[in-house]
């Protein structure tokens, strides 16, 4: 009888030495954009990208998208550009609540779907306005956004696209929610429809007037409105990634993948 060659401290082995699955990416959902402080290789103090960041508190000037779209932010004022800022465990970009603020070409499309995955920390304690995190806009009028009330941290969500008619939707979550923790949040339009989770859990669960509607080839905006400076706010962002009109939505399961590999990048506790 011919003998296979195999015994039990083999196989054993065998299954000790497998390949341990990949680990989860927000890559491998195909991003519109995708922008991650940690990675400081894609930080630079100029928005020509020719003086990397290479430590706390520097000026950025360019922070490049890890997409495949290669959708950059910048800033060429150089007065208002946010820091990066570590406490050599995490890392983030800080906006100051003057005039700091970052923006891609334009190049996104303003309607839905669209789907936002964040972590932010406000650090404003005063102002009723609307803090800008992220928009995407033609202008005050149309446009889409999520951003904070820093006062008592709370949440809204706004759109509005006069340019076909469609009135603003501006809604805020029912509670004083941020207590100026560090916190992950998702934005899932669709036709009609918007909500919002922080944290995992939904704060925003509505109608909104924004159907199908669309204004192509706009910005994406961090830490502004479409009138530079218009609405200041000191905050801490500590990642963005975008699924714009384009993109193939991410699902249930998926969003609770991307908002615990964002919470572990933040110390928070989902």
């Amino acid at each position: 009888m011919m003998g296979l060659g195999y015994d039990i401290p083999a196989l054993a082995m065998r299954r000790a030495t497998a390949a341990a699955p990949a680990p989860f990416s927000p890559l491998s959902l195909a991003p519109s954009v995708f922008f991650d402080p940690s990675q400081v290789e894609g930080l630079f103090q100029d928005e020509a990208g020719t003086a990397p960041v290479t430590a706390d508190n520097q000026p950025v000037g360019l922070w490049h998208d890890l997409s495949a779209t290669g959708q950059n932010l910048s800033q060429a004022v150089s007065a208002a550009r946010p820091t990066y800022r570590t406490d050599g465990t995490f890392h983030w970009i800080e906006a100051d609540g003057v005039d700091d603020g970052l923006k891609t070409a334009p190049v996104f499309t303003v309607g839905n779907p669209l789907t936002m995955v964040l972590g932010y920390q406000m650090l404003s304690t005063s102002g009723t306005a609307r803090v800008n995190i992220a928009e995407i806009s033609q202008s005050s009028t149309n446009g889409m956004s999520v951003g904070v009330r820093p006062n008592i941290d709370r949440l809204q969500y706004y759109s509005r696209m006069s340019q076909h008619g469609v009135s603003s939707t501006n809604v805020a979550s029912p509670t004083v929610w941020g207590n100026h923790d560090r916190h992950v949040v998702t934005v899932q339009a669709t036709a009609g429809q918007v909500t919002v989770r922080l944290d995992g859990t939904t704060v925003i669960d509505t109608a909104q007037n924004l159907t199908v509607q669309s204004i192509a080839a706009q910005p994406l905006r961090v830490g502004m409105g479409v009138l530079t400076a218009s609405i200041p706010g000191a905050f801490r962002l500590f990642g963005l990634q975008v699924w714009a009109l384009d993109a193939p939505q991410p699902g249930a399961s998926e969003i609770g993948a991307l908002e615990a590999w964002l919470a572990a990048r933040m110390g928070v506790s989902l």
